[in-house]
């Protein structure tokens, strides 16, 4: 193991596959840091990611976490239906590889953190964690996983963590066997503007403009081709108004193609994966986050919360618990037509009343200062992941 650091009194390992720096890497990453040290994560990763030098990897170590690593020497294999003998037998081996090296990293800690329900190679780690007397938490990142993968999770998961009041009721509506399990609702730790130095090039570029700015994944799921259409429709309207694209691309060259049909070059900027989202923050006049709800279903809409840390106001779909992160009229707008006109007008409406904007912006910082500020969320997992074991219904709310 790398990178170790000396033994707290409650060690969580977090089993952490993927390749990707998304919305839910960034959670759960932020999350644990903010908890540190009461609190200190283990985080297994790929040694494909760690040989690539991928964001994730690079994110895990900028920030000191103790890590180990997965035994591939090569992709893991898709997960899914066998496609041949050969995509069988793959599947078998990284099973048996990535189950043993997760077992043996929960030997030497009191709790086991599943961010997604696919994380099959944790199963054996699961059963000795039960068997043991450690504590198993699956994160509810995904509001819609399979209900035989949530089914099978429910045998060994000790407790549910959900995002948003949204995502657990939804949860329970969706799976009611897990009704007798132990929940908590905490939103994940956002990206606090302390690691985060600001950046003048940043500044300068995007100073003098009133810019439209989105952070998440860029690809159609997430609205991408809706927001560019919005923007088209305002661009001609607005000289001052600009687009900046924060996050990764799987086709970037793509990306670049549709901008320039759109005669868009000189308006919108895809920047890529930045760590510093906050000097982006800083320089918007307001935030659009385009998932259409008919595509993607928001555990949480990360982005949609930073900005409402800056006092940014939000444009967005009625997707899954963003119609609760936003308080329509109040903190944004929430667009109920799943169009690019109605996400144009939506955000004509701040380009049109700099007062309406300022005001708005004024309400989402005191609502993120009231609900999803770091010391809240802090507290909220320090009692979730204490020593103490909580009554099945201590921290459960019921569902009206």
């Amino acid at each position: 193991m790398e990178n170790s650091q000396k033994p707290a009194d409650w060690r969580v390992l977090i089993p952490f596959g993927t390749p990707y720096l998304y919305g839910m890497e960034r959670a759960v990453i932020e999350t644990y840091d903010a908890l540190r040290p009461e609190v200190m994560p283990e985080f297994l990763i790929s040694t494909m990611a760690k040989k690539r030098r991928r964001p994730v990897v690079l994110e895990i170590e900028r920030r000191g976490f103790a890590h180990s690593f997965f035994p591939d020497t090569r992709d893991w294999p898709m997960v899914g239906r066998p496609r041949s003998l050969r995509h069988a037998w793959d599947l078998i081996v990284a099973l048996i590889r990535g189950s043993s090296a997760t077992l043996r990293r929960v030997v030497t800690c009191d709790v086991l953190y599943v961010p997604t329900p696919i994380a099959i190679t944790s199963l054996p780690a699961a059963i000795y964690s039960r068997m043991t007397g450690r504590q198993v938490i699956y994160h509810f990142h995904d509001l819609n996983p399979p209900a035989w993968l949530v089914r099978l999770w429910s045998v060994l998961v000790s407790g549910f963590v959900h995002n948003t009041e949204f995502g657990r009721d939804h949860a329970l509506r969706r799976y009611p066997f897990l009704r007798r399990k132990r929940h908590m609702v905490a939103p994940p730790v956002t990206q606090t503007s302390r690691l985060c130095g600001g950046d003048p090039a940043i500044r300068s570029e995007l100073a003098g403009k009133r810019n439209l700015l989105f952070v998440g994944r860029v690809d159609r799921s997430k609205g991408i081709d809706l927001l560019l259409a919005a923007f088209r429709s305002l661009a001609s309207e607005y000289s001052d108004v600009h687009l900046q694209v924060v996050g990764g691309c799987a086709d970037e060259a793509q990306f670049q193609r549709t901008v320039a049909s759109m005669d868009l070059v000189s308006r919108v900027k895809l920047w890529g994966y930045r760590d510093d989202v906050y000097a982006f923050l800083r320089m918007a006049y307001v935030y659009v986050h385009p998932s259409p709800p008919s595509r993607f279903a928001e555990s949480f809409g990360r982005g949609v919360a930073e900005a409402m840390s800056q006092g940014v106001p939000v444009v967005c779909f009625r997707s899954g618990a963003l119609q609760e992160i936003v308080v329509p009229e109040k903190t944004g707008l929430i667009c109920e037509e799943e169009t690019a006109q109605c996400l144009a007008s939506a955000i004509r409406r701040f380009l049109n009343n700099q007062e309406l904007r300022d005001g708005f912006g004024d309400f989402a910082r005191q609502r993120f200062d009231e609900r999803y500020a770091d010391e809240r969320v802090r507290a909220l997992w320090l009692r979730f992941l204490g020593r103490r074991q909580l009554a099945a219904g201590e921290v459960r709310v019921k569902i009206a």
